[in-house]
C-alpha cells in the first residue's frame, strides 16, 4: 500500500493521511547522478545532492525515524488542507517529499474533462506536481534532494550545512584585516546570498595559517581589479565588491593553461 500523507503547520505539526492507494502517487526520479553535498557545488540538471548515513545525522521529522505504520495516521478533514505545510509520499522504502505552496491549493470554479461536464464552485483542489523536493531511502539511509533551502522546513537542523551567518558573525568578517568598509556601506547592508557565503568564508578562514590567509588574499587581488583596493585592504562599498572578495576566499577564481584566460568557477566539486 502507498501512503501521501500532509505535515501540518503549527507547533504540533502531526502528519495526516491524505491518500492509501495500491496505484503509484507520485513517481520516482531518476537518482543515477548523484553528488555528495557540497554548498559550493552546482548541480546539473540530472543530478541530486545526497547525503549517506542520514539518520545518524540527527535531522530528523518524526517520521523517517519511526516504524511505518499506515494504520496510525489519522485521516485528514477539509478544514486542515489550507495548513499543509509539505507533502510526502510513502512508497515501498521511499519517502517523497513535496514542498506544499499556496498555487497548488485551488479554489477557483473548475469543471472535470467528460462527455457531460459540470461546473464545481465550491470544491477547491490541491495539485500533486511532478517535482519531488527530497527522497529519503530508507533500505540505503541516503537523502537525496536539489535545494536545501527547500528542504530546511522537512528536516530539523539541516539548514546547518548552508547555514546563513550572523550578525555578529557578518561583522566579524567584516573587521578582518584586509577588509574595509566603503563610507555608505555596513554589515547591516549585507543581503542573504551574501551571509551564506561569509558563513562559509569565515570555517575557510580558520583553517588557514595566517601565511595562507595572506597568500589567498593576494590571489582576489589579482583576479578583483574592479574591487577598489586602499593599502593591503579591499574597500567594499557594494555587495558585488564583498562577493568578488567572498569568491577569492574560496578560490574559485582560475586561468585556463591553453590560451590563457581569467574565469570564475560557478561551482566547485572536488576530485
Amino acid at each position: 500500500m502507498n501512503y501521501l500523507l500532509a505535515k501540518l503547520k503549527g507547533r504540533t505539526g502531526e502528519f495526516l493521511k491524505v491518500i492509501a492507494t495500491t496505484s503509484i502517487i507520485l513517481e520516482t526520479p531518476d537518482l543515477t547522478n548523484t553528488q555528495d553535498y557540497s554548498p559550493m557545488y552546482k548541480l546539473e540538471d540530472d543530478e541530486w545532492f545526497k547525503l549517506d548515513g542520514f539518520l545518524s545525522r540527527n535531522y530528523l521529522n518524526g517520521l523517517i525515524e519511526n516504524a511505518f505504520n499506515g494504520t496510525s495516521f489519522n485521516q485528514i478533514t477539509t478544514d486542515k488542507y489550507e495548513d499543509i505545510k509539505y507533502l510526502c509520499c510513502k512508497q515501498n522504502d521511499l519517502y517523497l517529499f513535496q514542498k506544499m505552496s499556496t498555487n497548488q491549493l485551488l479554489s477557483k470554479k473548475w469543471f472535470k474533462i467528460t462527455d457531460a461536464p459540470t461546473l464545481q464552485t465550491d470544491k477547491p483542489i490541491i495539485v500533486i506536481n511532478e517535482w519531488i523536493d527530497a527522497i529519503y531511502d530508507k533500505s540505503s539511509d541516503i537523502l537525496y534532494f536539489k535545494d536545501i533551502v527547500k528542504i530546511k522546513q522537512m528536516f530539523k537542523g539541516i539548514e546547518i550545512l548552508y547555514r546563513t551567518a550572523t550578525q555578529t558573525e557578518v561583522n566579524t568578517f567584516l573587521a578582518q584585516g584586509f577588509i574595509s568598509l566603503g563610507a555608505s556601506f555596513t554589515g547591516n547592508d549585507v543581503k542573504t546570498a551574501n551571509r551564506n557565503r561569509i558563513a562559509m568564508a569565515l570555517d575557510t578562514l580558520k583553517s588557514f595559517t595566517a601565511s595562507e590567509v595572506v597568500q589567498v588574499v593576494n590571489y582576489t587581488k589579482s583576479y578583483c581589479t574592479g574591487v577598489p583596493i586602499a593599502g593591503n585592504m579591499f574597500v567594499i562599498e557594494t555587495e558585488e565588491h564583498l562577493k568578488f572578495v567572498l569568491y577569492g576566499i574560496e578560490q574559485r577564481y582560475y586561468t585556463t593553461n591553453i590560451k590563457p584566460k581569467k574565469r570564475l568557477a560557478n561551482s566547485i566539486l572536488e576530485i
